[in-house]
């Protein structure tokens, strides 16, 4: 069994605000990207111990894209990480050495090896699992053909899909997607893990609210009423790992909380499904103007498999709802 490994993210925000000011370089490019798995395979097989089997699979993500991802198979083991590569081939483009990127593949595999086998067993068992479930926001329209394979509740636009949590901290988070048969062997519905799910996410994976401004501190990026448009205090919502964090606008008692603490109603924006941004708001007539922003983020700063919606939501703390 291989699980999906992922790690801390950095808003696609603070990317829009450097990029502006700072174009990107371009480097030399000398393998393509199927050369670049080709040549990693080789090289890393030849590193790895004898017994080990290593191998490139291609897996389902987000949004209807696919990943290559890393698994070495150990004789004994029965769990192992999947290394998602493609981050290592933006590496090699913007010019780090291969030596140095075979060598932080296999540390950060080594890193996020389990010291244990995984209890199967777990997945046998509703009462086993329940306290690990935590749930995810992704867009509906973009994953249709996997919403048909995993139980889910639609939010607007969205869709809140369920994981079975095997490890989270500062640095990465660990998971295994709850699908149909899961819930047919538990005998249990959707209704059911959304509520377990809601309970435990706050928990297992605590909130975590940033002034923007403290993200952008020290980076040469203009000041954010030139980039938005807005005067206004901004502030990203996550949780503690920074992976799959827009779900905390799902926490209950969170935005009511937020939008005391601002005493205004909120404009959510949501930048990636890894986390979202809050901005205080007195009515929804700016709701139009950062819509648009989020489709130019989505457009040139996110990874297709990043993007949650290309609108912007508005919570309203009278009702304590929210609506598109």
């Amino acid at each position: 069994m291989c699980y999906t490994e992922s790690t801390a993210n950095l808003s696609p925000w603070i990317f829009l605000c450097v990029s502006r000011k700072n174009p990107p370089c371009i480097t030399k490019i000398d393998m393509n990207y199927e050369e670049f798995l080709s040549e990693v395979r080789m090289q890393l097989t030849a590193r790895i111990e004898e017994d080990a089997t290593l191998q490139v699979r291609t897996m389902p993500r987000n949004n209807g894209t696919h990943y290559d991802g890393l698994v070495i198979i150990r004789p004994g083991r029965n769990i192992s990480p999947a290394i998602y590569l493609t981050p290592y081939y933006h590496r090699y483009l913007s010019g780090v050495a291969m030596e140095d990127i075979y060598e932080d593949i296999l540390s950060a595999y080594r890193k996020r090896l389990p010291e244990e086998d995984f209890d199967t067993g777990i997945f046998t068992s509703f009462e086993k699992v329940r306290s690990r479930l935590v749930m995810r926001l992704v867009h509906y329209g973009r994953n249709e053909e996997l919403l048909r394979d995993v139980p889910h509740c639609r939010f607007h636009d969205l869709a809140v899909t369920f994981c079975c949590l095997l490890r989270a901290d500062e640095e990465n988070q660990a998971s295994i997607l709850v699908h149909n048969e899961h819930m047919e062997l538990w005998k249990v519905d959707r209704l059911t893990l959304f509520a377990e799910a809601q309970a435990n996410t706050p928990i297992l994976l605590p909130p975590q609210i940033t002034p923007f401004s403290e993200l952008v501190h020290g980076l040469p990026v203009p000041e954010l009423s030139e980039v938005c448009g807005l005067e206004v205090p901004m502030f990203v919502a996550t949780n503690r790992s920074r992976t799959n964090g827009a779900a905390v606008i799902l926490y209950e008692g969170q935005l009511a909380a937020m939008a005391d603490f601002v005493d205004a109603d909120l404009i959510i924006l949501p930048s990636s499904v890894h986390e979202v941004i809050l901005l205080p708001a007195e009515d929804d007539s700016t709701l139009e103007e950062c819509s648009h922003m989020v489709r130019e983020v989505n457009e040139t700063q996110l990874a297709d498999e990043e993007i949650l919606s290309d609108h912007a939501y508005y919570y309203d703390r009278a009702t304590k709802e929210i609506r598109c």
